[in-house]
This record gives C-alpha cells, structure tokens and sequence, in this order.
C-alpha cells in the first residue's frame, strides 16, 4: 500500500471509476418512480440504482471504516470534486461554524429526518437520485467558496460517522520516523505553496502528519506521501507519512473527548442503530414504534410530514437521549460529581463500539438478504417490471443459502460482546481518569454497555435462537 499511494494515478483513477459509476446510478434511479409506498418497498431491491446505494455502498463503507477507518475518502468522487472546484474558487476560510462540526450534524439529521423518514429516498429510485444530484451539486459548491477540502472535512454527512467508527480501526496514518519530520525544513505536507498542487498537495483539511495520531479527520487520500516524496526527491527516508497497522481499538482508548457537535451526532445515530436492528425483528418493532405512533395518535397528525418529523424526533432524539441520561441520573443521584456536558463528550464514546458493533450486524442483514434480487437487477435495472412480477407473484425469488442465518447469528453474538467488552474496558479508564473521587458510585456508568449493549444482546438472542 506505500508503493501504492506513491504512483501519481493513486487514487485518482478509481476516483474517477466511481464518480462513472455515481452518474449512472442517478440515471439509473431517474428511470424509477412511485407514490405507492407498498410497491416502493420492492422497488427499493429491485432498481439496480437503489440496491447498489442502499443495500451494499452503505454497509460497505460503514465495515470499512470500523477495520480500515476513512478508507471510503480515499477514493470518494466527492473529494476529487470539491479538490477541484477549490482550485478554481474563491478559496475562503470556512467561518468558525463550519469549522464546528455542526453543519454535518444537521446535515445527516436533516437527510435521516426528511430523506428517509418522511420522504423514503431509500425506498424510491427517483427521490434517491434527486438526492445524490444535491450531494453533487453541494460538493460543487462548497468548493468554489471555500479552501481546500471543506465539504471533506465539515460538510460532508458520512464525515462524523467514519470518524467516529475510524477510532476502532487497526490501521492508521501517521509518520514512520518523527525524528525526520523535526529536521525536515520545506514542510511539504503542510506548506501553502502546495495547498492546490494538483497530485502532491499539503493537507486538504488541514492536518499536519508529523503530529497525527488518531483516524478520526484524516481522509487517506495519501497526497502528504506525494508531497514529501515530490519535494525531496532522493532524500533517504522520504516520503516519511504512511499508513500504518496500529493497536485495535486505540482511538477509543485514548480516551479522547467528542466535540460538542460529534456528542450530537453520535446520540442520534445510537437511536438510529437501535431504530435499525429492532425494526428487524416484528416484535421488537412494535415495542419501538408504540411511542411514536401513540404520540402521532395524541397529536392528530395525519400528514406525511408531521407523521415523519415526531417519529424521528421520538426514535433519534428523545429515546437515545434517556438512554445516555439514565447512568448518568442515577450516578448523580447517588452523589456522583460530573458535569453533564464532560459526561457526554468523554462517555459518548462508550457508546461508539457497541453502535458499531450492531451497525455492522445490520449490514450483513442488509446485504444478504438481496442477494436473490441480483437475479433480475442486470437484465431490468430500472427494476419496475421485476417489482411488478414478484408483486403479482409471476416471478420467484431464490431461497437465501442455509448458512446465511445461522452464521450471522453466531457473528453477530460476537461482535456485540466483542463491542461491550471494548465499551467495558473504555469505561474502567474514564472512570480512573475522571470521577476518582465518587468511589463505588462510579460503576453505575458501566450502566451504558450493561443497557445498551444488553439490550442488543437480548433482542438478538430471542429474535434470531427463537428464544420467544
């Protein structure tokens, strides 16, 4: 991988495959449209478009981030935009909100809110294309505005999210000799002279690799490694950045806090895991939504939009945040002294492991089980005449393989005890670390792996055993 991200075609060329492969996909989608709900539920596995988007490029780059960490930035079209239209722009520094990390908070708040809870884009090819034109035509616009790679680094919706599942990751980029970074006197990768070199450029969001040590911002695009390599041709030991095999779990470990706008972010998205695995099971599912509904219910809420906005306000917001408060009440309660905003910044990131843990089950769920779609998806990959056929029942699915559930039930037992385990032993630290003086009172904050990695543990031990 050194050799690799050395060549100059790296990652360029498969930036530019799979910016080929995002306009057919919004051409694809364009060509499938419906209101009808009932019928989108099949559309959504048979349209090529929304089965690539939904079922496999989103469960993939969620896996990846967890064993690679931001290994998708690499060769996302979105970069490759954004590097290029800030090239030509008017190169403005982004404005201390920006900076903040909050855009991209409301940014997946409002696409999770709107976009699929109320206007289904993950259901309905055409509203899924109108969706990735307006992430394309944002990444455009964003890098005609501002510096570098701004829609990268405070924009962009996935960016919080691969952050914060990067801290797992046992790859990491960093330099391979310190000493060499200290006696280095052109600063390359970080220089301004370099900032819009076209393949060698310093940092687009800003890092500087001598003093990098987490996977949270950096976006693997490995133009620090051509940078050094470019400006200190022959030099022994240059280029020094790479990417480097590193202890698992070590960002999370380090115990370094959230931001204010990632706590954020990350509470929604623990609901939205939890929205995620237990609408699999009919059981669960009715316990979820019990809330939302009667609430709609007491509310009068008829329309669409209203319907959507307090079933995702209920399931993303109010739900996950009783679930952060409850330790944290009881630890105060009992005389425990922390500030509220000091307990979800640092023991937010207890949380991280364990949502990982259960996103990644769901994604195996996901992708296996459209695997009998890909039958019809290459000869109709608009997919409205297949929908229409295994509707009517003119056309049959084949059988998932017999190993399918049994093995992902046993995979999916261990990653969950593997991400309460890694949030159990994040919480000992934290614990030694910040709450020293409240004594036995400090184990009730192991309340947030025993609650909520418990409760995915239960539910998949009764759902997938057939426990009940």
């Amino acid at each position: 991988m050194y050799r690799i991200f050395r060549f100059w075609w790296f990652p360029l060329v498969l930036q530019l495959m799979t910016l080929s492969v995002f306009v057919l996909l919004i051409v694809d989608g364009f060509a499938a449209d419906t209101d009808d709900m009932a019928f989108a539920k099949v559309l959504r596995n048979t349209n090529l478009s929304n089965l690539i988007v939904w079922s496999y490029w989103w469960p993939v780059i969620i896996i990846s981030a967890i064993f690679f960490g931001r290994i998708w930035c690499m060769v996302c079209p979105m970069e490759l935009l954004t590097s290029l239209a800030a090239r030509i722009g008017l190169k403005r520094k982004p404005h201390r909100f920006v900076r903040s990390g909050w855009i991209i908070t409301l940014f997946y708040t409002l696409i999770l809110f709107v976009g699929i809870h109320t206007l289904a884009i993950h259901r309905v090819p055409f509203r899924m294309s109108i969706y990735l034109l307006v992430l394309l035509a944002s990444t455009v616009i964003v890098g005609l505005i501002f510096s570098r790679n701004t829609f990268c680094a405070y924009i962009c919706p996935a960016g919080h999210l691969l952050g914060l599942y990067a801290r797992l990751a046992p790859f990491g980029w960093s330099t391979g000799d310190s000493s060499i970074c200290r006696s280095c006197k052109d600063h390359s990768c970080t220089a301004s002279v370099n900032t819009y070199v076209f393949q060698g450029r310093s940092c687009g969001v800003g890092l500087n690799p001598a003093q990098l040590d987490d996977n949270t911002n950096c976006l693997l695009c490995g133009q620090c490694v051509k940078s050094c390599d470019h400006n200190n041709p022959g030099i022994e030991s240059r280029p020094n950045p790479g990417w480097f095999v590193r202890p698992w779990f070590k960002d999370i470990f380090a115990l370094k806090p959230m931001t204010a706008a990632q706590t954020a972010f990350c509470l929604v998205v623990s609901g939205f895991v939890v929205y995620e695995v237990f609408t699999e099971w009919k059981v669960t599912k009715e316990l979820l939504v019990w809330m939302p509904d009667n609430v709609n219910i007491w509310l009068g809420t008829e329309n669409t939009w209203s319907h959507g906005l307090i079933k995702s306000l209920t399931l993303f917001v109010v739900l996950p945040a009783l679930v952060w408060l409850f330790p944290y009440g009881l630890f105060r309660l009992t005389g425990g002294k922390l500030p509220i905003n000091k307990f979800f910044c640092i023991f937010g990131i207890t949380f991280i492991p364990i949502m990982a843990a259960a996103h990644t089950f769901k994604a195996l769920l996901k992708t296996t089980s459209r695997i009998p779609y890909w039958e019809y998806s290459f000869t109709d990959p608009v997919g409205v005449e297949s929908a229409r056929g295994i509707l009517d029942k003119s056309l049959q699915l084949v059988p998932l393989p017999a190993w399918r559930d049994p093995a992902i039930t046993v995979l999916s037992l261990i990653l969950v005890g593997c991400g309460i385990m890694v949030s159990t032993v994040a919480i000992r630290k934290l614990t030694i670390a910040h709450v020293r003086d409240s004594g036995c009172r400090a184990w009730i904050l192991y309340l947030i792996p025993g609650i909520y990695g418990g409760a995915f543990a239960v539910m998949i031990c009764l759902w997938r055993l057939n426990l009940m």
